[in-house]
Protein backbone atom coordinates (compact mmCIF):
# COMPACT_ATOMS: atom_id res chain seq x y z
CA UNK A 1 0.00 0.00 0.00
CA UNK A 2 1.62 3.51 -0.87
CA UNK A 3 0.44 6.61 0.24
CA UNK A 4 0.89 10.48 -1.22
CA UNK A 5 0.53 13.57 0.10
CA UNK A 6 -2.52 15.09 -1.77
CA UNK A 7 -1.73 17.72 -3.97
CA UNK A 8 -3.26 20.68 -1.54
CA UNK A 9 -1.22 20.19 1.16
CA UNK A 10 2.67 20.70 1.89
CA UNK A 11 4.81 20.31 4.51
CA UNK A 12 6.45 22.86 6.31
CA UNK A 13 7.95 24.58 10.14
CA UNK A 14 8.69 27.19 11.96
CA UNK A 15 11.30 28.81 14.96
CA UNK A 16 9.50 26.44 18.11
CA UNK A 17 7.12 24.94 15.88
CA UNK A 18 9.13 22.93 13.48
CA UNK A 19 6.03 20.04 12.21
CA UNK A 20 2.94 21.45 10.25
CA UNK A 21 1.17 20.11 7.22
CA UNK A 22 -0.29 23.11 5.32
CA UNK A 23 -3.01 23.37 3.25
CA UNK A 24 -2.16 26.26 0.82
CA UNK A 25 -5.50 26.76 -0.74
CA UNK A 26 -6.79 27.60 2.34
CA UNK A 27 -3.92 29.55 4.34
CA UNK A 28 -4.05 27.10 7.40
CA UNK A 29 -2.12 24.51 9.57
CA UNK A 30 -1.93 21.82 11.85
CA UNK A 31 0.91 21.33 13.44
CA UNK A 32 1.90 17.66 14.26
CA UNK A 33 4.44 15.80 16.65
CA UNK A 34 7.47 14.46 15.26
CA UNK A 35 5.93 10.81 15.10
CA UNK A 36 3.37 12.22 12.92
CA UNK A 37 5.26 14.39 10.35
CA UNK A 38 7.64 11.21 10.25
CA UNK A 39 4.83 9.36 8.82
CA UNK A 40 3.70 12.14 6.44
CA UNK A 41 7.10 12.63 4.99
CA UNK A 42 7.10 8.92 4.00
CA UNK A 43 3.58 9.39 2.08
CA UNK A 44 5.50 10.19 -1.17
CA UNK A 45 4.46 7.54 -3.65
CA UNK A 46 7.57 5.36 -2.90
CA UNK A 47 6.84 3.92 0.41
CA UNK A 48 5.61 0.36 0.68
CA UNK A 49 3.59 0.66 3.65
CA UNK A 50 2.76 -3.43 3.44
CA UNK A 51 6.25 -4.09 3.75
CA UNK A 52 7.07 -5.70 7.31
CA UNK A 53 10.35 -2.77 7.59
CA UNK A 54 7.75 0.08 8.24
CA UNK A 55 7.00 0.20 12.23
CA UNK A 56 3.35 -0.55 13.35
CA UNK A 57 3.53 3.24 14.92
CA UNK A 58 4.30 5.04 11.33
CA UNK A 59 1.46 2.63 9.81
CA UNK A 60 -0.84 3.61 12.79
CA UNK A 61 0.15 7.27 12.20
CA UNK A 62 -0.62 7.36 8.10
CA UNK A 63 -4.10 5.60 8.98
CA UNK A 64 -5.08 8.71 11.28
CA UNK A 65 -3.57 11.35 8.79
CA UNK A 66 -5.16 9.59 5.98
CA UNK A 67 -8.97 10.02 8.07
CA UNK A 68 -7.86 13.83 8.79
CA UNK A 69 -7.76 13.93 5.14
CA UNK A 70 -4.03 14.85 4.63
CA UNK A 71 -3.17 11.58 2.43
CA UNK A 72 -4.29 9.38 0.48
CA UNK A 73 -3.79 5.88 -0.80
CA UNK A 74 -2.18 6.16 -4.24
CA UNK A 75 -0.37 3.48 -7.10
CA UNK A 76 4.09 3.26 -7.17
CA UNK A 77 5.52 6.23 -8.41
CA UNK A 78 2.48 9.11 -8.18
CA UNK A 79 5.18 11.09 -6.62
CA UNK A 80 4.64 14.14 -4.52
CA UNK A 81 5.59 17.76 -6.31
CA UNK A 82 9.13 19.34 -4.65
CA UNK A 83 7.07 22.15 -3.16
CA UNK A 84 4.84 20.00 -1.13
CA UNK A 85 8.34 18.47 0.53
CA UNK A 86 9.29 19.51 3.97
CA UNK A 87 10.98 23.40 4.42
CA UNK A 88 11.71 25.07 7.59
CA UNK A 89 11.47 29.09 8.05
CA UNK A 90 14.30 29.91 10.16
CA UNK A 91 11.60 32.88 11.63
CA UNK A 92 8.74 32.46 14.30
CA UNK A 93 5.16 31.62 12.69
CA UNK A 94 3.22 34.24 11.26
CA UNK A 95 0.12 32.81 9.61
CA UNK A 96 -1.27 35.58 7.89
CA UNK A 97 -0.91 39.29 7.04
CA UNK A 98 -3.33 41.91 6.85
CA UNK A 99 -1.53 44.72 4.52
CA UNK A 100 -2.14 48.51 4.09
CA UNK A 101 -0.57 48.72 0.47
CA UNK A 102 -1.53 52.05 0.30
CA UNK A 103 -2.60 55.16 2.45
CA UNK A 104 -4.28 56.83 -0.72
CA UNK A 105 -7.97 56.91 -1.05
CA UNK A 106 -10.48 57.87 -3.56
CA UNK A 107 -12.96 58.41 -0.57
CA UNK A 108 -13.23 61.78 1.74
CA UNK A 109 -14.28 59.83 4.86
CA UNK A 110 -15.04 61.73 7.83
CA UNK A 111 -13.58 58.89 9.96
CA UNK A 112 -10.79 57.53 7.75
CA UNK A 113 -7.95 56.47 10.56
CA UNK A 114 -5.17 57.46 8.34
CA UNK A 115 -6.92 60.46 6.64
CA UNK A 116 -6.42 58.74 3.07
CA UNK A 117 -8.30 61.40 1.29
CA UNK A 118 -5.42 63.83 2.54
CA UNK A 119 -2.79 61.39 1.56
CA UNK A 120 -1.47 61.28 5.34
CA UNK A 121 0.77 58.41 4.92
CA UNK A 122 1.28 57.95 1.26
CA UNK A 123 2.63 54.74 -0.28
CA UNK A 124 5.80 53.03 -0.10
CA UNK A 125 7.73 52.32 -3.39
CA UNK A 126 7.61 49.45 -5.50
CA UNK A 127 10.51 48.25 -5.33
CA UNK A 128 9.84 48.20 -1.01
CA UNK A 129 6.75 46.96 -1.55
CA UNK A 130 8.26 43.88 -3.85
CA UNK A 131 10.64 43.36 -0.70
CA UNK A 132 7.74 43.04 1.86
CA UNK A 133 5.69 40.78 -1.01
CA UNK A 134 8.39 38.35 -1.61
CA UNK A 135 9.56 38.99 2.38
CA UNK A 136 6.21 37.45 3.23
CA UNK A 137 6.46 34.40 1.07
CA UNK A 138 9.77 33.98 2.54
CA UNK A 139 8.87 33.35 5.66
CA UNK A 140 6.33 30.98 5.01
CA UNK A 141 3.19 33.53 5.76
CA UNK A 142 0.09 31.51 4.57
CA UNK A 143 -2.56 34.17 3.39
CA UNK A 144 -2.90 37.83 3.11
CA UNK A 145 -5.81 40.42 3.07
CA UNK A 146 -5.26 43.41 1.00
CA UNK A 147 -6.28 46.73 2.16
CA UNK A 148 -5.27 50.65 2.12
CA UNK A 149 -6.49 53.29 1.90
CA UNK A 150 -8.06 52.01 -1.32
CA UNK A 151 -5.91 49.36 -2.15
CA UNK A 152 -7.39 49.57 -5.79
CA UNK A 153 -5.97 52.76 -6.30
CA UNK A 154 -2.14 51.60 -6.06
CA UNK A 155 -0.93 50.85 -9.56
CA UNK A 156 1.16 48.14 -8.80
CA UNK A 157 -1.62 46.19 -7.46
CA UNK A 158 -1.50 43.08 -9.41
CA UNK A 159 2.13 42.56 -9.42
CA UNK A 160 1.68 42.73 -5.44
CA UNK A 161 -1.04 39.78 -5.65
CA UNK A 162 0.76 38.45 -8.13
CA UNK A 163 4.22 37.90 -6.32
CA UNK A 164 2.03 36.64 -3.24
CA UNK A 165 0.38 33.84 -5.11
CA UNK A 166 3.63 32.69 -6.92
CA UNK A 167 4.65 32.21 -3.35
CA UNK A 168 1.60 30.12 -2.55
CA UNK A 169 0.33 32.65 -0.28
CA UNK A 170 -3.53 32.92 -0.17
CA UNK A 171 -5.69 36.26 -0.87
CA UNK A 172 -8.08 35.75 1.19
CA UNK A 173 -9.88 39.34 1.54
CA UNK A 174 -9.74 42.46 -0.75
CA UNK A 175 -11.23 46.04 1.61
CA UNK A 176 -12.39 48.11 -0.34
CA UNK A 177 -15.07 50.83 -0.26
CA UNK A 178 -16.66 49.52 -3.41
CA UNK A 179 -15.84 51.98 -5.97
CA UNK A 180 -13.51 50.44 -8.19
CA UNK A 181 -14.86 46.92 -8.40
CA UNK A 182 -15.84 46.24 -11.70
CA UNK A 183 -16.48 43.28 -14.28
CA UNK A 184 -13.08 44.11 -15.23
CA UNK A 185 -11.60 43.57 -11.69
CA UNK A 186 -13.48 40.50 -11.00
CA UNK A 187 -12.38 39.15 -14.83
CA UNK A 188 -8.52 39.46 -13.48
CA UNK A 189 -9.33 37.18 -10.17
CA UNK A 190 -10.71 34.67 -12.21
CA UNK A 191 -8.06 34.73 -14.93
CA UNK A 192 -5.83 33.51 -11.85
CA UNK A 193 -8.55 31.43 -10.81
CA UNK A 194 -8.63 33.32 -7.53
CA UNK A 195 -12.16 34.57 -5.76
CA UNK A 196 -10.99 36.29 -2.54
CA UNK A 197 -13.74 37.76 -0.11
CA UNK A 198 -14.97 41.20 -1.00
CA UNK A 199 -14.70 43.13 2.64
CA UNK A 200 -16.54 46.63 1.60
CA UNK A 201 -17.84 49.54 3.89
CA UNK A 202 -21.37 50.22 4.41
CA UNK A 203 -22.37 52.51 6.74
CA UNK A 204 -26.59 52.14 6.65
CA UNK A 205 -28.94 52.69 4.30
CA UNK A 206 -29.74 56.29 3.42
CA UNK A 207 -26.65 57.34 5.67
CA UNK A 208 -23.35 55.72 3.30
CA UNK A 209 -22.82 58.66 1.52
CA UNK A 210 -22.38 60.93 4.07
CA UNK A 211 -19.78 59.22 6.07
CA UNK A 212 -17.83 58.57 2.69
CA UNK A 213 -17.82 61.98 2.18
CA UNK A 214 -19.12 61.47 -1.56
CA UNK A 215 -22.72 61.67 -3.47
CA UNK A 216 -22.98 58.35 -5.10
CA UNK A 217 -21.11 56.25 -2.75
CA UNK A 218 -23.80 53.82 -1.36
CA UNK A 219 -25.34 53.33 -5.20
CA UNK A 220 -21.79 52.30 -6.13
CA UNK A 221 -21.18 49.97 -3.09
CA UNK A 222 -24.43 48.31 -3.57
CA UNK A 223 -23.68 48.07 -7.68
CA UNK A 224 -20.97 45.96 -6.02
CA UNK A 225 -22.12 43.75 -3.36
CA UNK A 226 -24.66 42.88 -6.56
CA UNK A 227 -21.79 42.46 -8.45
CA UNK A 228 -20.02 40.08 -6.46
CA UNK A 229 -23.06 38.05 -5.38
CA UNK A 230 -23.91 37.66 -9.50
CA UNK A 231 -20.27 37.01 -10.29
CA UNK A 232 -19.71 34.28 -7.46
CA UNK A 233 -17.67 36.62 -5.16
CA UNK A 234 -17.96 36.12 -1.70
CA UNK A 235 -18.65 39.69 0.17
CA UNK A 236 -18.52 40.64 3.97
CA UNK A 237 -19.11 44.35 5.43
CA UNK A 238 -18.28 46.86 7.72
CA UNK A 239 -20.55 48.96 9.05
CA UNK A 240 -19.53 52.20 12.04
CA UNK A 241 -22.15 53.72 13.61
CA UNK A 242 -23.15 57.31 14.72
CA UNK A 243 -26.56 59.21 15.92
CA UNK A 244 -27.70 59.59 12.72
CA UNK A 245 -27.48 56.00 10.98
CA UNK A 246 -28.45 54.26 14.29
CA UNK A 247 -31.59 53.83 13.26
CA UNK A 248 -30.84 52.26 9.94
CA UNK A 249 -29.22 48.81 11.27
CA UNK A 250 -32.01 46.74 10.74
CA UNK A 251 -32.75 47.42 7.47
CA UNK A 252 -28.75 47.84 6.56
CA UNK A 253 -28.37 44.32 8.21
CA UNK A 254 -31.01 42.78 6.07
CA UNK A 255 -30.38 44.25 2.88
CA UNK A 256 -26.46 43.02 3.23
CA UNK A 257 -28.03 39.62 3.66
CA UNK A 258 -29.92 39.87 0.68
CA UNK A 259 -27.34 40.46 -1.24
CA UNK A 260 -25.56 37.84 -0.42
CA UNK A 261 -22.87 39.51 2.42
CA UNK A 262 -21.70 36.55 4.44
CA UNK A 263 -20.85 38.89 7.45
CA UNK A 264 -21.32 42.00 9.09
CA UNK A 265 -18.91 43.92 11.99
CA UNK A 266 -20.18 47.03 13.70
CA UNK A 267 -18.33 49.58 15.65
CA UNK A 268 -19.57 52.87 16.62
CA UNK A 269 -17.11 55.46 14.99
CA UNK A 270 -13.63 56.09 17.06
CA UNK A 271 -12.64 59.82 17.58
CA UNK A 272 -9.68 58.94 15.85
CA UNK A 273 -7.98 59.97 12.35
CA UNK A 274 -10.58 61.86 10.16
CA UNK A 275 -13.41 62.25 12.96
CA UNK A 276 -10.94 63.38 15.44
CA UNK A 277 -9.56 66.44 13.40
CA UNK A 278 -13.21 67.07 11.72
CA UNK A 279 -14.69 67.49 15.68
CA UNK A 280 -17.51 65.30 14.68
CA UNK A 281 -17.59 63.17 18.26
CA UNK A 282 -19.34 65.62 20.10
CA UNK A 283 -22.01 66.65 17.62
CA UNK A 284 -22.25 62.47 16.23
CA UNK A 285 -20.77 60.50 18.51
CA UNK A 286 -22.47 57.58 20.44
CA UNK A 287 -21.47 56.93 23.90
CA UNK A 288 -19.99 53.64 25.38
CA UNK A 289 -23.82 53.52 26.79
CA UNK A 290 -25.81 54.44 23.79
CA UNK A 291 -23.55 52.07 21.65
CA UNK A 292 -24.64 49.22 23.71
CA UNK A 293 -28.04 49.95 24.15
CA UNK A 294 -27.70 50.23 20.23
CA UNK A 295 -26.45 46.67 20.29
CA UNK A 296 -28.66 45.22 22.91
CA UNK A 297 -32.00 46.02 21.24
CA UNK A 298 -30.71 44.67 17.92
CA UNK A 299 -30.57 41.44 19.39
CA UNK A 300 -35.00 41.48 19.01
CA UNK A 301 -34.60 42.32 15.35
CA UNK A 302 -31.90 39.68 14.88
CA UNK A 303 -33.63 36.85 16.22
CA UNK A 304 -37.08 37.94 14.33
CA UNK A 305 -35.42 38.17 10.77
CA UNK A 306 -32.72 35.39 11.33
CA UNK A 307 -30.40 37.30 8.23
CA UNK A 308 -28.39 34.87 6.87
CA UNK A 309 -24.97 35.78 7.74
CA UNK A 310 -22.66 36.27 10.70
CA UNK A 311 -23.45 39.54 12.92
CA UNK A 312 -20.88 40.70 15.04
CA UNK A 313 -21.76 43.75 17.37
CA UNK A 314 -18.37 44.60 17.92
CA UNK A 315 -16.87 43.31 20.85
CA UNK A 316 -20.51 42.53 22.79
CA UNK A 317 -22.07 39.46 20.27
CA UNK A 318 -21.91 37.21 17.55
CA UNK A 319 -23.78 35.26 15.90
CA UNK A 320 -24.88 33.42 12.51
CA UNK A 321 -28.57 33.46 11.73
CA UNK A 322 -28.49 30.32 9.47
CA UNK A 323 -27.07 29.07 12.70
CA UNK A 324 -29.06 30.77 15.39
CA UNK A 325 -28.50 28.19 18.18
CA UNK A 326 -24.46 28.98 18.49
CA UNK A 327 -24.02 32.62 19.53
CA UNK A 328 -20.47 33.76 21.38
CA UNK A 329 -19.89 36.63 23.45
CA UNK A 330 -16.85 38.26 21.80
CA UNK A 331 -15.81 39.56 25.44
CA UNK A 332 -14.82 36.52 26.84
CA UNK A 333 -11.40 34.81 26.20
CA UNK A 334 -11.06 31.29 26.88
CA UNK A 335 -7.71 30.62 27.87
CA UNK A 336 -6.57 27.31 29.24
CA UNK A 337 -3.51 28.90 30.46
CA UNK A 338 -3.24 32.16 31.39
CA UNK A 339 0.74 32.02 31.08
CA UNK A 340 1.03 31.48 27.38
CA UNK A 341 -1.93 34.00 26.54
CA UNK A 342 -0.59 37.01 24.80
CA UNK A 343 -1.85 40.29 24.82
CA UNK A 344 -3.58 39.89 21.68
CA UNK A 345 -4.29 36.61 20.33
CA UNK A 346 -5.22 37.86 16.91
CA UNK A 347 -1.78 39.91 16.77
CA UNK A 348 0.23 37.03 17.77
CA UNK A 349 -0.69 34.65 14.83
CA UNK A 350 -1.64 38.08 11.80
CA UNK A 351 0.85 40.79 11.40
CA UNK A 352 -0.63 44.00 9.88
CA UNK A 353 1.70 46.34 7.79
CA UNK A 354 0.64 49.60 7.66
CA UNK A 355 0.79 52.11 4.80
CA UNK A 356 4.21 53.21 5.48
CA UNK A 357 5.54 49.29 5.80
CA UNK A 358 5.67 48.94 9.76
CA UNK A 359 4.93 45.57 11.54
CA UNK A 360 1.62 46.49 14.20
CA UNK A 361 -0.84 44.80 16.17
CA UNK A 362 -3.58 46.26 14.11
CA UNK A 363 -4.63 49.03 12.00
CA UNK A 364 -6.46 51.65 14.57
CA UNK A 365 -2.40 51.75 16.08
CA UNK A 366 -1.09 53.14 12.67
CA UNK A 367 -2.65 57.08 12.98
CA UNK A 368 -1.00 56.85 16.56
CA UNK A 369 2.07 59.08 15.34
CA UNK A 370 4.38 59.06 18.54
CA UNK A 371 3.74 55.31 19.59
CA UNK A 372 3.70 53.82 16.14
CA UNK A 373 7.21 55.38 15.18
CA UNK A 374 8.57 53.14 17.23
CA UNK A 375 7.79 50.21 15.45
CA UNK A 376 10.23 48.98 12.44
CA UNK A 377 9.92 49.53 8.96
CA UNK A 378 9.76 45.93 7.24
CA UNK A 379 11.39 47.53 4.02
CA UNK A 380 14.22 48.83 6.29
CA UNK A 381 14.74 45.56 8.44
CA UNK A 382 13.16 42.92 6.23
CA UNK A 383 10.37 40.44 6.91
CA UNK A 384 12.57 37.70 8.42
CA UNK A 385 14.21 39.92 11.14
CA UNK A 386 10.88 41.28 12.13
CA UNK A 387 9.49 37.75 12.93
CA UNK A 388 12.59 36.69 14.62
CA UNK A 389 14.08 39.76 16.99
CA UNK A 390 12.30 43.12 16.52
CA UNK A 391 10.32 45.18 18.77
CA UNK A 392 7.25 44.56 16.87
CA UNK A 393 8.04 40.50 18.00
CA UNK A 394 8.74 41.86 21.61
CA UNK A 395 5.53 43.61 21.90
CA UNK A 396 3.26 40.88 20.30
CA UNK A 397 5.09 37.65 22.69
CA UNK A 398 3.67 40.04 25.46
CA UNK A 399 1.31 37.82 27.96
CA UNK A 400 -1.42 39.31 28.98
CA UNK A 401 -0.69 38.56 32.41
CA UNK A 402 1.53 41.41 31.82
CA UNK A 403 -1.28 43.96 30.99
CA UNK A 404 -3.43 42.53 34.21
CA UNK A 405 -0.52 43.19 36.27
CA UNK A 406 -0.78 46.88 34.82
CA UNK A 407 -4.21 47.91 35.62
CA UNK A 408 -4.90 48.06 38.81
CA UNK A 409 -8.63 47.80 38.31
CA UNK A 410 -7.79 44.73 36.89
CA UNK A 411 -5.97 43.13 39.76
CA UNK A 412 -9.19 41.77 41.70
CA UNK A 413 -11.78 41.47 39.23
CA UNK A 414 -13.52 38.18 39.19
CA UNK A 415 -13.64 38.17 35.31
CA UNK A 416 -9.75 39.28 34.96
CA UNK A 417 -8.97 35.76 33.73
CA UNK A 418 -11.61 35.91 30.66
CA UNK A 419 -11.23 39.58 29.95
CA UNK A 420 -7.51 39.87 29.74
CA UNK A 421 -7.99 43.48 29.61
CA UNK A 422 -9.80 43.78 26.43
CA UNK A 423 -8.26 45.71 23.23
CA UNK A 424 -4.95 47.00 23.12
CA UNK A 425 -6.24 49.54 20.48
CA UNK A 426 -9.49 50.01 22.29
CA UNK A 427 -7.01 51.16 25.77
CA UNK A 428 -4.96 53.11 24.10
CA UNK A 429 -7.99 55.05 22.78
CA UNK A 430 -8.33 56.68 25.96
CA UNK A 431 -4.87 56.38 27.46
CA UNK A 432 -2.66 57.48 24.24
CA UNK A 433 1.08 55.66 24.29
CA UNK A 434 -0.04 53.32 26.44
CA UNK A 435 -0.20 49.44 24.76
CA UNK A 436 -0.98 47.92 28.24
CA UNK A 437 -4.06 50.75 28.86
CA UNK A 438 -7.26 49.42 30.17
CA UNK A 439 -10.17 48.58 27.63
CA UNK A 440 -12.66 50.61 29.55
CA UNK A 441 -15.27 49.54 26.99
CA UNK A 442 -14.98 45.43 27.12
CA UNK A 443 -14.51 46.96 31.56
CA UNK A 444 -17.82 48.15 30.96
CA UNK A 445 -19.46 45.12 29.39
CA UNK A 446 -18.30 43.05 32.19
CA UNK A 447 -19.12 45.92 35.17
CA UNK A 448 -22.42 46.97 33.44
CA UNK A 449 -23.84 43.69 33.90
CA UNK A 450 -24.02 43.43 29.89
CA UNK A 451 -23.40 39.31 29.66
CA UNK A 452 -25.84 38.53 31.98
CA UNK A 453 -28.60 40.73 29.95
CA UNK A 454 -27.52 39.43 26.55
CA UNK A 455 -27.42 35.36 27.92
CA UNK A 456 -31.51 36.40 29.59
CA UNK A 457 -32.09 37.75 26.54
CA UNK A 458 -31.03 35.55 24.15
CA UNK A 459 -32.84 32.82 26.64
CA UNK A 460 -36.11 34.95 26.15
CA UNK A 461 -35.70 35.03 22.48
CA UNK A 462 -34.32 31.84 21.81
CA UNK A 463 -34.22 29.59 24.42
CA UNK A 464 -32.20 26.64 22.93
CA UNK A 465 -29.27 28.61 21.79
CA UNK A 466 -26.11 27.95 23.58
CA UNK A 467 -23.40 29.99 24.50
CA UNK A 468 -19.94 29.07 22.97
CA UNK A 469 -17.46 30.29 25.26
CA UNK A 470 -19.56 29.04 28.24
CA UNK A 471 -19.21 25.24 26.44
CA UNK A 472 -15.68 25.92 26.03
CA UNK A 473 -15.43 27.07 29.83
CA UNK A 474 -17.36 24.51 30.64
CA UNK A 475 -15.43 21.66 29.28
CA UNK A 476 -12.39 23.06 30.63
CA UNK A 477 -13.52 23.35 34.02
CA UNK A 478 -13.23 27.28 34.08
CA UNK A 479 -16.39 28.08 34.80
CA UNK A 480 -15.66 29.89 37.74
CA UNK A 481 -13.63 32.47 35.72
CA UNK A 482 -17.37 33.78 34.78
CA UNK A 483 -19.18 33.74 37.78
CA UNK A 484 -22.67 34.70 37.93
CA UNK A 485 -23.14 34.98 34.32
CA UNK A 486 -25.09 32.02 33.51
Amino acid sequence: MYYRLKDNYILRGWEKLPYAVVDREAGRAWFVDKEAFDALQLCDGQVDFDLSLVPQVIRDSVAKMEEKGFVAPCALGETIADEQKYHFYPNRFMRSAHWSITGNCNCKCRHCYISGAENRYGEISHDDAMKIAQGLVDCGVMSCSITGGEALVRRDFWEIIDTLRAGNISISQIYSNGLLVNERLLDAFEQRDMHPEFNMSFDGVGHHDWLRGMDGAEKAVRRAFELCRDRGFPTGAEMCLWKENRQSLRDSVNYLASVGCQSLKLNPVGDTGAWHEGGYAESHGLSMDETFEIYFDYLDDFYRDLPQMTVHLGGFFMCDGSNPDLYRLPAVHVVNNLENACLCAHARSNMYISAEGRALTCMPLSNMDEFQQAYPKIQEIGVRECLNDSKYMELINTRSTTVLAHNEKCRECPYRNVCLGGCRAAGMLTQPGDILALDEATCAIYRDGWLQKIVAKVKELRPEAECVERKQLSELGLMDNLPGVF
